[in-house]
């Protein structure tokens, strides 16, 4: 009887350490979950803080770029496809404007450029084709801004103004002063976005350190 009472026991003092183990394991990974979930929430306050911060910054470099009587920032914009992208290399290379065409649905994925874009992003247009525009976009990219654009767009705007931060292929970035305006068709219906691209970096430095 004494060998089965000690028997009975012992299994007993096992579970119940068995059972502390387990409650801290418990224990110890609501702490890092409740931890991530801190983490993720600041992290995603200083995001909403830095976009604030770079919309600010761009709208700021915007109302610069505009009042410079030394920018052209009234730029003609293409209304048609054949406008923006001539089937006449030549006459589309020649274009001193900085052209890049993209879709108006899905991703708005890039349909094709021309050589003052190139020149001045570092890409090839057989390079963009089918690509969105985030190769050229990183972490001082005005995305607030851009969305607001296209959104005006799409509201009935024949064309927006925007300055954001770019790069270019090779990494450098550029204060990007854009205009971009919608291309249609014959019967009216938007089926592009043109954006014309010009580099005021330069510009916007000199005033900030004037």
């Amino acid at each position: 009887m004494v060998a089965r009472i000690k028997t009975n026991i012992i299994p007993k003092i096992k579970n119940k350490k068995s059972s502390k183990v387990d409650l801290r394991t418990e224990i110890d990974g609501a702490k890092i979950v409740k931890e991530e979930a801190s983490w993720k929430i600041f992290g995603a306050i200083r995001r909403w803080i830095k976009l604030r911060r770079i919309r600010k910054e761009s709208d700021e470099a915007l109302k610069q770029v505009l009042d410079d009587e030394t920018i052209t920032s009234n730029i003609s914009v293409p209304k048609t496809l054949e406008e923006a992208l001539p089937a006449d290399i030549d006459k589309r290379n020649n274009d001193q404007r900085a052209i890049v065409v993209t879709e108006a649905t899905g991703s708005f994925n890039m349909i094709g450029c021309n050589k003052a874009w190139e020149n001045l992003c570092g890409y090839a247009e057989c390079e963009i084709v089918g690509k969105d525009s985030s190769i050229l976009q990183g972490p001082d990219t005005n995305y607030a801004g851009l969305h607001d654009a296209v959104g005006r767009l799409f509201e009935g705007e024949s064309k927006v103004n925007v300055v954001s931060t770019n790069y270019r292929k090779d990494g450098s970035k550029f204060t990007n002063f854009m205009t971009i305006s919608p291309l249609k068709d014959a019967s009216g219906k938007v089926t592009h976005f043109a954006a014309i691209l010009t580099d005021v970096s330069d510009r916007i430095r000199n005033k900030t350190t004037a």
